[in-house]
């Protein structure tokens, strides 16, 4: 019978770290982070430009003091740009001008 007791709680955690995963990954607009579209949205609109104006666009996910965000590099208007952005509010966390463009 010692094993039962423990059965519930450790059922518990699981629901709980599932439902954070769902709503996580695969939440609703206000349950988790923004969509790549949108981390791009954000910075073509900071620039100022429509995105059949601008060059490559690379979005990548990564944290950042702990929170999850975009690492967005995009070339508009002949300059190269790197923008960090909070995955879930879109504030825009940095924006540097590189003197070359991004490479994988």
């Amino acid at each position: 019978m010692k094993k039962k007791k423990y059965l519930i709680p450790i059922l518990v955690v699981a629901v709980v770290f599932a439902g954070v995963l769902i709503a996580v990954f695969a939440g609703g607009k206000n349950d988790g982070p923004l969509s790549t579209n949108e981390i791009k949205n954000v910075v073509l609109d900071d620039l100022g430009v429509k995105e059949n104006k601008a060059g490559e666009i690379h979005t990548h996910p990564t944290t950042f003091e702990g929170a999850a965000c975009y690492t967005v590099y995009i070339t508009a208007d002949g300059k190269n740009w790197e923008y960090m952005i909070d995955a879930f509010t879109g504030e825009i966390l940095s924006k540097t001008e590189n003197d070359h463009s991004h490479s994988h």
